[in-house]
């Protein structure tokens, strides 16, 4: 089956942002918003530890996204994706609140997060490389020089 690459792209995109919804949803339900007093109090620390689990939550997506096999790249990237905007989000959050020196600690590990795992899904080879990758197969004399001699024949048919 011919696989669809536009398709795929879309589904990755939406299976992104389904992940940071559902991550976002789920953050908001067991860790309410406080309610708006004077003032707001406790405002501040309700952003950071926001924040904070958003960045875990990220980090475990984001994780998750690297130990999927290759055959399963369209889930890999989404959820790469789910992971990357949910870190949007985690540092959205946490540069909204006052508690500067905090803030700077959970954007620079977001950070710190985002370069190793872009790292390892894009700079680290994965392909196992077959014990006998070092022979070659007998018949490649013959089909290198059957390919030179086509080779040869163009370029004559071109200068002519």
């Amino acid at each position: 089956m011919r696989t669809n690459n536009a398709l795929q792209i879309i589904f990755a995109f939406f299976l992104g942002l389904v992940v940071v919804a559902f991550v976002g949803i789920g953050v908001n339900t067991f860790y309410p918003e406080p309610a708006y007093v004077d003032g707001r109090p406790g405002y501040t620390g309700w952003q950071l530890t926001t924040g904070i689990i958003l960045l875990v939550c990220a980090t475990i997506i984001l994780a998750v996204s690297l130990v999927l096999p290759e055959a399963q790249g369209v889930l890999s990237n989404g959820l790469l994706l789910g992971g990357v905007f949910t870190m949007i989000y985690a540092v959205g959050v946490t540069v909204s609140s006052n508690a500067s020196v905090l803030r700077f600690v959970v954007v620079a590990v977001a950070l710190a997060v985002t370069i190793a795992i872009g790292w390892l899904k894009f700079t680290r080879r994965r392909a196992v490389v077959p014990a006998d990758a070092g022979t070659v197969p007998a018949d490649v004399a013959e089909r290198l020089a059957a390919v030179e001699r086509k080779l040869d024949a163009l370029g004559r048919a071109l200068q002519a």
